[in-house]
């Protein structure tokens, strides 16, 4: 053999030592016969080190979309990845733009997401995300930054961000609404597997709390928000391996508890001494006794007026008492939860609407500047007392007496952290017409 032939074959594995090579001139069938081809070569593609774990196991390189690679959807196996830490990590950069039609890639992608969305994920980060757990923005931001793996979580934040945004100014609610249908949906699939790991359990819940705060920026959100409060219980309870070990630990009802009176340190909170709308909203929540009926309705009344009672001693321990409320609405059974929120049910609305006012009321005293976080609620108050003044029949409009006399208090409120709690009470009483 030439050292030319025997440096072009020098990667084939060696020929027999009575074989000639295939460019010999030799000739004779025995020859032709005798001589070994060339292994064809396989068709190589880079190695997936982010692919779906039936895709490894079978050896095969995997798409890696999401939520299920072309791979996994094309022969009805259920797609999963190894936990989103080693997923997205970093995306290998093409020399050249590919073409449309093999422009495949995993999701969340930039490119699917709007100038309006990268606002919305910026307000989201900055101003819009959740104002609970009390004074942990740091949890939000861990939150934040796990995001790009969990689909429903983005949609969740944008959606929270955009109806924030339009609270104030230029209207998002068809972006809103998109990303919050897109969030649910997502999340019910996520919901029907097992939690697989702790950052999952915090995308989960960080997504029910966003979808649960934008409700409560919707003009139409009132009952949405209580069942978004349901949501989270149930999350917490049976969709998180420890909600104790997760981000969120510090929301547990006695960390809210001890986190809201923490804050009765000096300079915590400024006690308010105008007690006329503490006694307004008693009186006027007193008066519903007699509409209230069922078990669930007279347990929310009384613990309504359990909480007012103690704003003589302290409004910060009357604030932290609101979860009693919330605990009613969520362990409830789903009949009396879909009873207590019916629209014709008028005494469980006008139960409802004095909680939420007697709530906002009460976070302004008892959290001085940490309410400012809340304080976007106000706008949505005086709108849910309006929608509530619209539906309800004529001899129930009377128990609106009072909330109507606070949310014009609110309307004109320039400072959201002082009460002005006499100029209502010598203010002419406002017709049954709306307030705006």
């Amino acid at each position: 053999m030439s050292n030319s032939a025997s440096s072009r074959n020098s990667t084939t594995p060696a020929p027999d030592s009575n074989q000639q090579a295939p460019d010999s001139p030799a000739t004779g069938p025995q020859s032709s016969t005798r001589v070994r081809r060339k292994p064809i070569p396989r068709k190589g593609h880079t190695k997936s080190r982010r692919g779906c774990y039936n895709c490894k196991s079978r050896k095969v390189k995997c798409q890696e979309n999401l939520p299920t690679c072309l791979n996994c959807n094309r022969i009805g196996l259920v797609c999963e990845y190894p936990e989103p830490t080693q997923v997205l990590i970093r995306r290998p950069v093409p020399a050249s733009l590919p073409a449309p039609e093999s422009s495949l890639q995993p999701v969340p992608a930039p490119n699917l997401f709007t100038v309006d969305d990268l606002r919305f994920f910026h307000h989201f980060v900055v101003t819009a995300y959740p104002p609970l757990p009390i004074k942990r923005d740091d949890i939000w931001r861990e939150v934040a930054q796990i995001s790009y793996g969990y689909d429903y979580l983005v949609h969740a934040m944008l959606g929270l961000a955009a109806s924030h945004l339009s609270l104030y100014g230029q209207d998002y609610t068809s972006q809103a609404l998109s990303h919050r249908v897109q969030a649910i949906q997502s999340l019910n699939k996520s919901l029907n597997k097992p939690c697989s790991s702790r950052a999952e359990g915090d995308a989960r819940f960080g997504a029910i709390m966003a979808l649960t705060f934008q409700a409560s920026c919707m003009p139409e959100g009132m009952v949405e928000f209580l069942s978004m409060v349901r949501g989270c219980h149930i999350v917490a309870a049976h969709s998180m391996p420890s909600f104790e070990a997760s981000a969120f630990e510090s929301f547990t009802a006695n960390g809210y508890t001890s986190s809201i009176r923490k804050l009765i340190a000096p300079g915590g909170f400024v006690e308010t001494s105008d007690v006329a709308l503490f006694d307004g909203f008693s009186l006027s929540v007193r008066a519903l006794g007699p509409l209230c009926k069922s078990p669930l309705e007279i347990r929310f009344l009384a613990n309504t007026e359990r909480i007012l009672k103690l704003t003589k001693t302290s409004v910060l321990e009357s604030f932290a008492l609101f979860t009693s409320l919330y605990d009613i609405i969520s362990e409830s059974s789903n009949d009396e939860f879909a009873s207590f929120t019916e629209p014709t049910n008028y005494a469980a609305q006008l139960l409802l609407i004095h909680f939420i006012l007697i709530e906002y009321l009460i976070g302004e005293a008892a959290l001085g500047d940490v309410g400012v976080r809340f304080g976007f609620r106000r706008r949505v108050c005086i709108k849910w007392l309006n929608n509530l003044a619209d539906s309800l029949p004529p001899e129930y409009q009377p128990y609106l007496k009072w909330p109507k006399k606070y949310c014009e208090l609110l309307r004109h409120q320039k400072n959201p952290l002082v009460l002005r709690g006499t100029a209502a009470l010598s203010s002419p009483a406002p017709s049954t017409s709306t307030i705006s």
